[in-house]
């Protein structure tokens, strides 16, 4: 096993794992508004200092591993996926952002928009179990 796909794997289970722990996170938030201050506030830090350093060990070690392997339909398929749930994740990391500035600034137009790209950027799930499930097929 390669550096990079180790790596790769690890920043994978990092990822998926903190998801989960954000599900959890926004469930807490839907009981008031105070709850959801706090699930704002924590999904941010965990965002920042967790998920996005994850997304982009998982990126670049992808990247690397690109000259690894042999190219075919199934992989760029695969890779179609994985780029897409890392874009879900991107404006789903930019949603949270927006959120917890909203919610400072008591923006509720902001907040509405914010609420929006969350639900879009639910769309990282289905994105990357499929990437994941053709990884498994490929391997």
């Amino acid at each position: 096993m390669s550096v990079s796909l180790l790596l790769h794997l690890l920043a994978l289970g990092v990822w998926i794992g903190v998801v989960g722990a954000e599900f959890a996170i926004e469930f807490h938030g839907m009981r008031d508004k105070e709850s959801l201050r706090t699930a704002a506030e924590l999904h941010y830090k965990t965002d920042l200092w967790i998920e996005v350093p994850a997304i982009a060990v998982v990126l670049v070690s992808g990247l690397l591993m690109l000259g690894e392997i042999q190219p075919g339909a199934i992989l760029w398929t695969k890779i179609a996926f994985a780029l897409l749930a890392i874009a879900f994740n991107v404006v789903c990391v930019y949603a949270v952002w927006k959120r917890r500035v909203s919610l400072r600034a008591a923006d509720a137009a902001g907040l509405a928009r914010a609420n929006r790209a969350m639900k879009i950027s639910a769309a990282v799930i289905p994105t990357f179990l499929v990437a994941f499930a053709l990884a498994i097929y490929l391997a």
